[in-house]
């Protein structure tokens, strides 16, 4: 296995997510895990900080997972655009 990549119960455990609240937010397309069936699944470890925010979110304001994947969307374009920001603000004659 790439060790770049977390078995499922691990990822469980270590992202304060529930199983069931995982494969909800895989099919809201949160994560696209490696493995074709859930017993196979094994996610980047790149995923577990984004799980850790989305369990942090879910326990600070009782989220359903539809509402955490479009969330989590907004969160991860944010962070595109600051960066993007950064970038062109080092464009920039000083």
């Amino acid at each position: 296995m790439d060790y770049d990549l977390i078995r499922f119960t691990e990822f469980e455990s270590a992202s304060g997510l529930t199983r069931v609240e995982i494969v909800e937010l895989v099919e809201h397309g949160v994560f696209v895990p490696a493995g074709k069936t859930v017993d196979e699944w094994a996610f980047h470890e790149s995923a577990l900080a984004v799980a850790r925010v989305a369990a942090r979110l879910r326990a600070d304001f009782d989220l359903p997972p539809e509402s955490l994947a479009l969330l989590l969307a907004y969160r991860e374009r944010m962070l595109e655009l600051e960066q993007r920001v950064r970038e062109l603000e080092c464009l920039l004659p000083r």
